[in-house]
């Protein structure tokens, strides 16, 4: 007696990776996933990656120094950025590291662009987590 190959169709889920033979003869695909029971077995995860705010910065002070001002929206959308709107704390962070500011224009529109100044300032950030802290900063001689 000979050996041959015997393929069969069966089912993957995306979310547990599980592969199962169904039983029976049912036409129809699962219901569900009969390891993880769950309903959406046939659709892949959506990947929420977190934008951290050192991404958020670098990408915002690209389109800022391509552009001399855009709106939120025109950043959005040439920076490729998952948020409909912006992080205020974020913002204001920002407007500390990288001397963002942002002005409101004849029409009520809000432009950001980069203050020159402040840019070639160093970060005060750490100045700030200092004074949060209540620790002292002493001068090493």
């Amino acid at each position: 007696m000979g050996r041959v190959p015997i393929t069969v169709m069966g089912y993957r889920c995306e979310r547990c990776s599980h592969e199962w033979i169904p039983r029976g003869e049912y036409d129809g695909d699962p219901r569900q996933c009969p390891k993880c029971k769950s309903a959406r077995w046939d659709t892949p995860r959506k990947s929420t990656t977190m934008t951290t705010y050192e991404d958020f910065r670098d990408v915002i002070r690209k389109a800022l120094e391509v552009a001399q001002a855009l709106t939120w929206t025109e950043i959005r959308t040439t920076a490729k950025l998952p948020q409909l709107f912006p992080n205020n704390g974020w913002v204001r962070r920002l407007e500390q590291d990288i001397g963002l500011e942002r002005r409101k224009d004849a029409h009520g529109i809000i432009l950001w662009s980069l203050n020159t100044d402040a840019s070639s300032k160093p970060s005060q950030s750490a100045e700030r987590t200092g004074k949060a802290t209540g620790r002292k900063q002493s001068s090493v001689e």
